[in-house]
């Protein structure tokens, strides 16, 4: 009797299982129907741990554009500034690996990682001495890529930076969340409930636009099929950053960087001000300016405005 009670909880677990599977599997096919990442003129660089999409369009000298580091960021943050800037230089962009249409490889997501992924992309494809426009979280790839290597690049462009120092010692509950979302369907399921069309709503709403009327429905729907493009890996990214693996004080950085600095703040972003502050304090060189009436991406809320500060500065 209590072997066959065994066998019939194993059932329904095993039957419970293959459920939520198969919702998880349906909601990613359903994520990508619309393919809204769809770019024909996409490129692929083969990096050492996986297939890294990007673009390449314009003539003049080179500027690579890197977008925010979330699940649902892609290349595509930068559409109408690369098509506008191109007209006068050579724009490159990317997904960076774990993003958008590259591959999201199940791996420990580290600043270190893409320390190198920007390097080597530099060195392998562009192969030229360039200026780089990037967002919030990436801001420290950059100026770490930079530190490491400042003969790659020319003048550097932070768009919201995110806070100088972003590092810190990894906790035992820290890894613990990282396990959990690992897991393969307690995980995976956990990812999805986070990444919902709904959520990317509310994100936009909340803390990437001030008017979110001057966003397209499809800019969103970019974001929520980017975070669940491919096969069902996007949980292992979402895991490092949940868990503060990508993360890491830059302040040495840019303290000793003497490349050209600029930093663009939205008005509307917290505590943006002061974060400006804090990296002028460390490197009196750098130049600010604020774009009114933006939040967290004014590529795309105030894309007129930004692109003719970037033009400013990188003149």
């Amino acid at each position: 009797m209590k072997k066959n009670k065994i066998i019939y909880a194993a059932a329904i677990t095993g039957m419970a299982a293959a459920s939520i599977y198969g919702i998880n599997k349906t909601i990613n096919i359903i994520a990508n129907t619309k393919s809204t990442l769809a770019n024909p003129n996409g490129l692929q660089y083969k990096w050492r741990l996986g297939n890294i999409f990007y673009t390449k369009q314009g003539t003049g000298k080179p500027v690579l554009l890197i977008h925010d580091l979330t699940c649902g960021s892609s290349s595509a943050e930068w559409k109408f500034i690369a098509s506008q800037y191109a007209k006068t230089h050579t724009v490159y962009t990317l997904d960076l690996i774990g993003c958008g249409k590259s591959d999201k490889p199940p791996v420990t997501y580290t600043n270190y990682m893409y320390v190198q992924l920007i390097t080597d992309f530099i060195k392998n494809i562009i192969n030229h001495r360039t200026d780089v426009v990037t967002t919030g979280y990436s801001s420290s790839f950059v100026l770490m890529s930079c530190f490491s290597d400042s003969t790659l690049f020319d003048k550097i462009v932070l768009i919201n930076p995110d806070n100088i120092i972003k590092g810190k010692m990894i906790s035992g509950n820290q890894k613990i969340i990282k396990k959990l979302i690992e897991l393969p369907i307690i995980g995976t399921t956990i990812y999805n409930l986070a990444n919902t069309k709904k959520s990317y709503y509310r994100m936009f709403k909340d803390y990437y636009c001030h008017n979110f009327s001057l966003i397209r429905r499809n800019v969103v729907r970019t974001y929520y099929e980017a975070s669940h493009y491919g096969s069902m890996t996007s949980k292992y990214l979402f895991a490092s950053i949940i868990s503060n693996y990508t993360g890491i004080n830059v302040t040495n950085a840019v303290k000793n960087i003497n490349n050209s600095i600029f930093i663009i703040g939205s008005e509307h972003e917290p505590d943006i001000r002061q974060k400006i502050k804090a990296y002028t304090e460390l490197n009196s060189s750098i130049e600010c300016a604020i774009i009114n009436e933006a939040k967290h991406l004014p590529q795309l809320e105030k894309p007129g405005e930004l692109l003719a500060q970037i033009e400013i500065f990188l003149s």
